[in-house]
């Protein structure tokens, strides 16, 4: 469970940096950034499980071949990958807010708080990082901004979370299984739901325990993406347009 009192501290850090969640670009507002990734760094480290309550997983084994795979109705990951990053941090470039963006912000946000009972500032914590991630809510979009079909990489990230990795294919499992075009809002926002009811039912329990957008921004984060390099400050300022949606 998160510390009540380093998530007190991480929103006075975040509200320092403006209303934009952004802040103005200057050295202070990076000093700030780099104090949040530091708190972050030392709550979610392989050091601190105790307080992230994410466990190390062991290595996912190699995924059997299509013959072998579930049917749609019985579908399961094979393996955990409950401590396997969704993405690398990079997130695409940066996008204006455009009605097609807010639409699937939207969608994705209503479809959260009736599934998991989230408010809709826990719900906006969560779309915020996948429209970092995805440079403006594109469920079809490759690591590197390609828009279409996933890369046959399984580095690479794809879809509205960049998905990487093992969890790439399972993502790729998930659709086969379910007759879902990988680029679709259905088959990113199923698999999201998916895992936050399996292997990554830690990230929603960290959720349930934030107040504001922007400490549930951070948690999310931390405990479902998990990536290399945070880029809060970028996250923060996508999270005024879910907010706004």
């Amino acid at each position: 469970m998160i510390d009540a009192a380093e998530l007190k501290r991480l929103d006075q850090l975040i509200h320092q940096l403006g209303p934009s969640g952004s802040g103005s670009g200057s050295a202070s507002d990076e000093d700030i950034a780099r104090e949040i990734e530091q708190i972050l760094a030392e709550l979610f480290s392989d050091g601190g499980s105790s307080s992230s309550g994410m466990p190390s997983m062991p290595s996912r084994p190699a995924m059997p071949s299509s013959a072998g795979r579930a049917s749609p109705a019985s579908y399961r990951s094979t393996a955990s990958t409950a401590g396997v990053p969704a993405g690398d941090g990079s997130g695409q470039s940066a996008s204006a807010s455009t009605p097609e963006a807010k639409k699937t912000a939207q969608y994705f946000m209503t479809n959260l708080q009736r599934d998991f009972g989230l408010t809709r500032n826990q719900a906006a914590g969560i779309v915020a990082n996948l429209w970092h991630e995805s440079g403006g809510m594109n469920p079809g979009i490759n690591q590197g901004g390609a828009i279409g079909a996933p890369n046959s990489n399984l580095q690479s990230g794809y879809g509205i979370a960049q998905w990487t990795g093992s969890r790439k294919q399972d993502y790729l499992d998930y659709c086969s299984a379910n007759h879902l075009d990988p680029s679709s809002e259905q088959a990113n926002y199923g698999f999201l739901k998916h895992e936050l009811q399996t292997s990554q039912s830690g990230a929603i329990d960290a959720i349930r325990n934030t107040q504001s957008a922007q400490d549930a921004t951070v948690v999310f984060c931390n405990t479902f993406e998990r990536p290399g390099d945070p880029q809060m400050s970028s996250r923060l300022a996508d999270l005024q347009y879910v907010l706004t949606a």
